[in-house]
Formats: C-alpha cells, structure tokens, sequence
C-alpha cells in the first residue's frame, strides 16, 4: 500500500477540537524493532537508529509499506 489513510499504525495530526489537522501530516507510530546481533559481531560506533516516519493524507509514498496493516472492520462487532 502506498499510502497510510487506512493504517492502524498512522498517528495524524489533530486541531485543537479534536478533528484531522489540515496539513494533513503525522507520524507513523510502528514499533519497529531492530534484531539482535549475534554475540560474535559487533557495531562499529554508535547503533544505527532509524530516522523520519513522517506520513501525509495528502502524499502517496514512494514505495509499498510491507508494514501497513489495517484494522479489523468494526460493523462485523
């Protein structure tokens, strides 16, 4: 999917009341884990560290999220 309207994982940004903020920016709130090493290797320096996750209702991305996941259709409760 390359666009996150739908994701469970999207965290949009919200006006003050409560509704979708124009911008149409948020955050994409996975949690993203890195695996262990094995105990015979090791990172030279600092560990890498995953950066940006901002997402847009107004942008698609440029790729397909092997992340996306949409949540369960409420009407079948």
């Amino acid at each position: 999917m390359k666009t996150c309207l739908k994701c469970r994982h999207a965290a949009w940004d919200l006006t003050a009341a409560g509704k979708l903020h124009p911008s149409g920016g948020g955050l994409c709130r996975y949690p993203w884990k890195m695996p262990q090493l094995p105990a015979s290797m090791y990172w030279v320096g600092h560990e890498p560290n995953p950066c940006g996750g901002y997402i847009s209702r107004k942008n698609d991305l440029k790729d397909h999220c092997s992340y996306f996941n949409e949540p369960p259709d409420k009407q079948g409760d």
